[in-house]
């Protein structure tokens, strides 16, 4: 029972660290501290739906502390991501409103089915795409400030990163096969 609570304590400790780089960063204007300064703030797209794609992208994102920013550089990321912001606002509602129509016909009287739907999928999965073009120019853009040695200060947090990512992902399988009820 201890290792059991011991293991929940690991992966709600690792999810928490780790899950909030694939979640949508939200910009915020004024005196707002810069990436890498503690900046992480984010919000799900509401109504039940997952949360939207990442402004950048993720390892970038979950790096930027470990990249120690100087100040100037913390200003232009800043400007990159309030741009990308504006850019992928009107994409991210037009991906909203498809999403809450797919959910207004799924939840509507009388049957659903999928060929009625593939033209809002089509849709969705298009603005996906350029949002995600988005967030990977976005990411290029930010790269381009950073001094090789930042670089490498974000990939060696990256690694670190995901080495403890499959740590957790063996431990949940272990567990996993733990509680499985042996076959006699």
């Amino acid at each position: 029972m201890r290792g059991l609570k011991t293991l929940l304590l690991i992966a709600l400790a690792g999810g928490c660290w780790w899950a909030p780089a694939w979640a949508q960063p939200v910009v915020t204007m004024g005196a707002a501290p810069a990436p890498g300064n503690g900046f992480f703030i984010y919000r799900s797209t509401g109504g039940g739906f997952p949360p939207m794609p990442p402004m950048i992208i993720p390892p970038l994102l979950a790096g930027m502390k470990a990249a120690q920013l100087t100040a100037d550089q913390q200003n232009q990321v800043n400007q990159i991501l309030k741009s990308n912001a504006s850019q992928t606002a009107p994409l991210i509602q037009q991906l909203q409103s498809i999403h809450e129509q797919i959910a207004n016909r799924l939840l509507s009287s009388g049957t659903a089915r999928s060929e009625d739907l593939a033209p809002l999928e089509d849709q969705a999965a298009q603005l996906d795409a350029q949002i995600q073009k988005q967030a990977l120019n976005a990411s290029v853009q930010i790269r381009a400030i950073l001094t090789p040695d930042q670089v490498s200060r974000m990939a060696a947090f990256h690694q670190k990163m995901a080495a403890l990512q499959t740590q957790m992902d063996d431990l949940m399988r272990e567990s996993i096969q733990m509680s499985d009820p042996k076959p006699r």
